[in-house]
C-alpha cells in the first residue's frame, strides 16, 4: 500500500518522461478520475509543497549537483509535508476515488494521478513572471539561421 502511494510521488516527478497514452487500460478511469480530484482539492499551497518536494528530490540525485544545493536540513521536511499532503488526498479529500486504485493494485493507476498533479504544481510555479522568465533565458541563444533547414 505505502509502495502505491509513493508511486503518486514518483509519478509526479516523472509526469513530462511518459510516452504519449496507448489504448487506455481498464482501471485508467479510475486513476483518471483520482488524479482530477487531486487536482481539484489541492491548494497554491498545497502545490507548493509538491513543487518543493519535487525540486529537492531532483535536485538530489548526481545529475543536477553542480546546479542545485539542497538543504539537507530541509528536505525531511518537504517529505513530510508531501507525506502529509497525499495522505489527506488519498484519505480524505478523495477518498471515493482512490479505493478503486487502491483495489486494483494501484502502481499504474497512481502514476496516473501523480502526473496531474505534478503537472499542476509545475505549472503553479510557472505562474510566478520571475520563474517563467528564467525557464526561457535559453530562448536569447537561439540563432534563427541555425533552423533555417526545418523552417518554411
Amino acid at each position: 500500500m505505502i509502495r502505491s502511494v509513493a508511486v503518486i510521488g514518483i509519478a509526479a516527478l516523472s509526469m513530462g518522461a511518459a510516452p504519449a497514452p496507448q489504448a487506455a487500460p481498464a482501471g485508467d478511469a479510475a486513476a483518471a478520475a483520482l488524479g482530477n480530484c487531486m487536482v481539484l482539492k489541492t491548494t497554491g499551497e498545497d502545490r507548493l509543497v509538491v513543487a518543493r518536494w519535487m525540486v529537492t528530490a531532483m535536485a538530489s540525485g548526481p545529475q543536477l549537483a553542480d546546479a542545485v544545493s539542497v538543504n539537507a536540513g530541509k528536505k525531511p521536511t518537504y517529505d513530510k509535508d508531501m507525506a502529509t499532503l497525499f495522505t489527506r488526498l488519498l484519505v480524505r479529500d478523495c477518498a471515493d476515488q482512490s479505493r478503486p486504485v487502491f483495489k486494483t493494485g494501484g502502481d499504474r493507476g497512481f502514476k496516473i494521478a501523480g502526473e496531474a498533479l505534478g503537472k499542476v504544481a509545475m505549472e503553479e510555479l510557472l505562474r510566478d513572471p520571475k520563474a517563467l522568465g528564467a525557464l526561457t533565458d535559453y530562448a536569447k541563444y537561439l540563432k534563427q539561421d541555425d533552423f533555417k533547414p526545418v523552417l518554411p
